[in-house]
C-alpha cells in the first residue's frame, strides 16, 4: 500500500499563489467586512495605497521579488505535534477571475478543515499514527485550461495523495477527468452538473446535491402556493445548464407552465433584453441560473424594467450575505437554493452542529460562512474519515471507503452513490426577507415561513403576456439606445488614442476598472455619487496617463506597433494584479441616488441610470468633437493622426501632442468607468471583455473618430438589444457574436470604418 511521506526535518516552504504552489494562508490576516465593503479606516488606508500603487504601475514592470522560504508560523497546517508524516492534498482554485468570490470561500471551507484536522482533532489517524494534512493551491484563474494544467502539474510535480475539487461545474469537469486519468481520488463539493456524473468516473465523489435538483424544495414550496407560471434564464454552462433542466422537470412535475427558456453567455454584463422579454410574457415566477454576478443583473435589470413577477428564484447569490449587503431592499423576497446553513438542524461528532461549525468559521475568518464554503469543508472532513476508514492512503482502499461511507456532519448525512453522488441530503430553500436570509424549505428545516406571492401578487398574472412582436420594438429600440450610450463613452477614449497615435491600448479595459474604483471608494468610503465623481475621477486619471505616457509610451511609439501592444499588454496584466492586491476579488458596484427606471407605458420603462449615462456620453462626445474640429490644438491633433512627419515639418509638437492625447483619453477613459461604476461590476480582471468590445466598435466603425464611436455604439447597442428580444432562447448568445460579424464585414467591406476614421486600419501596420 502507499504509505504517507514521512516526517520532514524542516518546515514546509511558504509558497506564493499564482506561480507556485503554496501552503494555507492564516485566519489571523484574512479581512473583516462591515456592511458592503471595508470598514472606513481601512477603505482610506487603502484608497492611499491604491494611488501610490498605481502612480507607480508602470515601474514596476520589470520588478520581482522573492521571499526567503520560511514557513509562515500561522498558518494552519503548521501546528505543532509529533506527526508520523504528511498527508498532502491539492487544489486549483479561483482567486482571481469570475468565480474568485466563490474561489475564495471555498479556499477557507477547505483551510477551515486544515485548521481543525491538525490544530484540534490532532490529525489524520493512519493505522496507529497520525499524520499532519497540507494543501498545496494553485489559482486557476477561473479557466478551465489553466485549472487542468494544475491539476497535472499537482500530480505531477506536488505528488500530491489526494485532490479537492475546484469551484464550478466548468472547471470540475475537466480537472475530474485528469485525476481519472491519474487514477487519483478528487472529492469535491460545489462541481453539481448532473453530466459530471454519467461519465463513469470511478474517482469523483461529490458531498453536496447535485445541480438538477437545486430547486425541487424551492418550485414544490411555490406549487403549493399557487404559482401556475414560470420563466428561466440560465449561463450557457454545464452546470448552469443543469440546473435550468432540473428546474423545467421539477416546473412541469408540479404543474408549473413554463413559458420561455432563454440562454446567456459566461461574463454577461447586462440582462436588460432577457428581462423585457420575460416582462411582457408575465410570469408567475422567474428562475436565474447563473452565479453570483448573474443574481446583481437579474436584479437590478428586473427593477429597471419593471419587471416584477410574483416570485424570483435565482440559484446562486440569495444565500451570500454579501448579495443583500449590496442590493439592499432590492433583493427582498427573492428565493435562492442552499446547499446548508447554519441554522439547518445538522450534526456530528466533528465540528459538532451547524451552528457549531459557523462559529469556528467565524472565529477564523472574520465573516459567516456561506454553504460554498461549508461543503468544502465537507469534501475534504470526507475525504479525510475514508483515509482513516481504510487505515491507509492507498486510492484504491479510500475509494472502497467512500463509498461504504455514512456519516452524520454539521452538513448534513453524506452516502455516496455508485456514481460518486451524496444522495442522503437534501436540497435547501432561503429567502431574504426583511434583510435577512432565511430557510424557508423544505419544511423539516425552514426557520421561517415562504413569503409567497411578493407585493400585492399582481406582478405576474400568468396570462401569457402583455405585448409581443411589434409591441416589444420600442422598449429594444430603448434598450438599445441606452446599451450604445454604455459603449460609447467606454470606447471613446480607446477609438482616439489608436486613431491618433497607432497605438492598440489593450490595458484599455484596466484603465476603465481603475476609474470605476476611484469612483467607488469615493462612494463607499465619503457616500459621493459616481456621478459627482466623474471630474475628480478624470483630472486624476489624466494624470495617471500623463506619468504612463511619459514613461512607457513615449519611450516605444516609434518602434514597431507589436512593441507598443506587448507593453500595453503587460501594463494591464500590472494592473490587474495591483487592483486585486488593494482591493480584492470580490465583485463591487457603486450605488447613486439616479437609480430606478421611470415607466412610461405598461409595457415601456426607461431605466434612469443607463439615461444619464447617455446623457453625460453625448455632452463628453460633443465637447471633444468641437475640441478636435474647433480648437488650434484639435486640428494640430488631427494633422499628426493623418501624417506624422508633415505634422513636424510644419512645426507641430507631435510629442507633445501625443502627450496630450494619452492623458486626455486615459482621463475619459477613467471618467467612462466612473460613470458604468453602477450598472456594470467592478472587478480586477474584468477589464479585456471591455476591451474587446472597444476593439470591435473601433476598428468596425472608424479610428480616430467621435462619430464613428457614437454611431458604432449605437448601430450595435440596437443590433444586441434586437437580436436578445426578437431571437428565441439564443438570442443573447447571437448577440455576443454580432459585433464582430460586423467588424469582420466592415475590415472587408469598408477598411476605413464605417463611419470614416482618422486613418484606415491598416495603417497602423506600415
Amino acid at each position: 500500500m502507499r504509505q504517507p511521506r514521512p516526517r520532514s526535518s524542516t518546515p514546509s516552504a511558504k509558497r506564493p499563489t499564482s506561480a507556485s504552489p503554496r501552503t494555507t494562508g492564516s485566519p489571523a490576516s484574512s479581512r473583516r467586512r462591515t456592511g458592503h465593503g471595508y470598514g472606513p479606516d481601512v477603505l482610506r488606508l487603502r484608497s492611499l495605497l491604491a494611488i501610490v500603487l498605481l502612480a507607480w504601475a508602470p515601474l514596476m514592470a520589470g520588478c520581482g521579488g522573492g521571499g526567503d522560504g520560511a514557513a509562515d508560523p500561522r498558518s494552519p497546517g503548521t501546528a505543532t505535534g509529533d506527526f508520523a508524516g504528511t498527508i498532502r492534498l491539492g487544489a486549483a482554485l479561483s482567486e482571481t477571475g469570475k468565480y474568485s468570490v466563490e474561489g475564495k470561500d471555498s479556499r477557507q471551507g477547505y483551510d477551515t478543515w486544515l485548521r481543525w484536522v491538525n490544530d484540534i482533532h490532532g490529525g489524520i489517524s493512519v493505522g496507529d499514527e497520525r499524520y499532519r494534512a497540507e494543501i498545496v493551491y494553485y489559482d486557476d484563474e477561473s479557466d478551465a485550461d489553466t485549472a487542468g494544467n494544475l491539476t497535472q502539474r499537482l500530480i505531477d510535480d506536488d505528488r500530491v495523495d489526494f485532490l479537492l475539487g475546484p469551484y464550478s461545474s466548468g472547471l470540475t469537469t475537466g480537472t475530474s477527468a485528469i485525476a481519472e486519468a491519474n487514477n487519483v481520488l478528487m472529492v469535491e463539493g460545489n462541481g453539481t452538473s448532473d453530466t459530471m456524473f454519467e461519465r463513469g468516473f470511478q474517482n469523483l465523489f461529490l458531498v453536496a446535491t447535485i445541480a438538477s435538483d437545486y430547486t425541487r424544495s424551492g418550485v414544490e414550496a411555490l406549487a403549493a402556493r399557487g404559482a401556475r407560471t414560470a420563466v428561466i434564464a440560465h449561463e450557457d454552462t454545464s452546470f448552469a445548464t443543469a440546473v435550468a433542466q432540473g428546474a423545467v422537470r421539477h416546473l412541469e412535475a408540479t404543474g408549473i407552465e413554463v413559458l420561455a427558456v432563454e440562454t446567456y453567455p459566461k461574463d454577461i454584463q447586462d440582462t436588460s433584453a432577457i428581462m423585457t422579454k420575460f416582462r411582457d410574457l408575465d410570469p408567475d415566477l422567474f428562475v436565474g441560473g447563473g452565479h453570483y454576478n448573474d443574481a446583481v443583473l437579474f436584479v437590478n435589470s428586473a427593477k429597471e424594467l419593471g419587471f416584477e413577477p410574483d416570485g424570483m428564484l435565482i440559484t446562486v447569490g440569495p444565500s451570500n450575505p454579501k448579495l443583500v449587503a449590496e442590493l439592499g431592499d432590492d433583493v427582498d423576497g427573492v428565493l435562492g437554493p442552499t446547499q446548508w446553513e447554519p441554522s439547518m438542524e445538522y450534526a456530528g461528532p466533528y465540528f459538532g452542529s451547524a451552528a457549531d461549525y459557523a462559529g469556528y468559521y467565524e472565529s477564523l475568518w472574520g465573516e459567516p460562512p456561506v454553504y460554498q464554503a461549508a461543503s468544502a469543508t465537507a469534501a475534504a472532513l470526507a475525504l479525510h474519515l475514508a483515509i482513516e476508514a481504510a487505515g491507509s492512503t492507498d486510492t484504491a482502499a479510500v475509494r472502497a471507503a467512500l463509498r461504504q461511507l455514512s456519516a452524520d456532519t454539521f452538513y448534513g448525512p453524506i452516502s455516496f452513490d455508485d456514481r460518486g453522488v451524496n444522495v442522503s441530503k437534501p436540497m435547501g430553500m432561503v429567502q431574504v426577507l426583511d434583510g435577512e436570509i432565511v430557510v424557508v424549505a423544505p419544511d423539516a428545516a425552514a426557520t421561517a415561513e415562504l413569503r409567497y406571492p411578493l407585493g400585492d401578487g399582481s406582478g405576474g398574472a400568468g396570462s401569457g403576456g402583455r405585448s409581443s412582436g411589434l409591441g416589444q420594438l420600442p422598449q429594444a429600440i430603448v434598450n438599445g439606445i441606452a446599451l450604445g450610450g454604455m459603449y460609447a463613452v467606454l470606447v471613446l477614449g480607446f477609438s482616439v488614442i489608436w486613431g491618433v497615435m497607432g497605438v492598440i491600448n489593450i490595458a484599455h479595459g484596466e484603465f476603465v476598472m481603475v476609474g470605476a474604483y476611484l469612483a467607488w471608494l469615493g462612494n463607499d468610503v465619503w457616500g459621493i455619487d459616481p456621478f459627482v465623481s466623474v471630474p475628480v475621477v478624470f483630472v486624476v486619471m489624466m494624470a495617471f496617463g500623463y506619468g504612463v505616457q511619459r514613461l512607457l509610451v513615449d519611450r516605444v511609439i516609434d518602434r514597431p506597433h507589436l512593441v507598443s501592444l506587448l507593453v500595453m499588454f503587460g501594463l494591464a496584466i500590472i494592473l490587474q494584479n495591483v487592483l486585486k492586491l488593494i482591493f480584492s476579488a470580490d465583485f463591487r458596484r457603486s450605488s447613486t441616488a439616479l437609480d430606478g427606471s421611470w415607466r412610461i407605458t405598461d409595457s415601456l420603462t426607461v431605466p434612469v441610470t443607463k439615461f444619464w449615462i447617455l446623457v453625460v456620453a453625448l455632452g463628453v462626445l460633443g465637447g471633444l468633437s468641437l475640441f478636435l474640429s474647433r480648437s488650434r490644438l484639435g486640428k494640430g491633433i488631427r494633422a499628426a493622426a493623418q501624417n506624422r512627419e508633415a505634422a513636424r515639418i510644419v512645426g507641430i509638437d507631435v510629442s507633445k501632442v501625443y502627450l496630450i492625447v494619452f492623458a486626455l483619453c486615459i482621463g475619459i477613459t477613467g471618467a467612462a468607468g466612473a460613470l458604468v461604476s453602477p450598472v456594470l461590476a467592478v472587478q480586477p480582471f474584468q477589464g479585456p471583455p471591455l476591451t474587446l468590445k472597444a476593439f470591435a466598435i473601433t476598428a468596425m466603425a472608424g479610428l480616430g473618430s467621435v462619430r464613428g464611436a457614437l454611431g458604432g455604439a449605437m448601430v450595435l447597442g440596437l443590433i444586441e438589444a434586437g437580436l436578445a428580444i426578437y431571437v428565441a432562447g439564443v438570442g443573447t448568445n447571437l448577440a455576443v457574436v454580432a459585433s464582430f460579424v460586423i467588424l469582420v464585414a466592415a475590415l472587408v467591406l469598408r477598411p476605413q470604418g464605417l463611419f470614416g476614421g482618422l486613418r484606415p486600419v491598416d495603417a497602423t501596420a506600415a
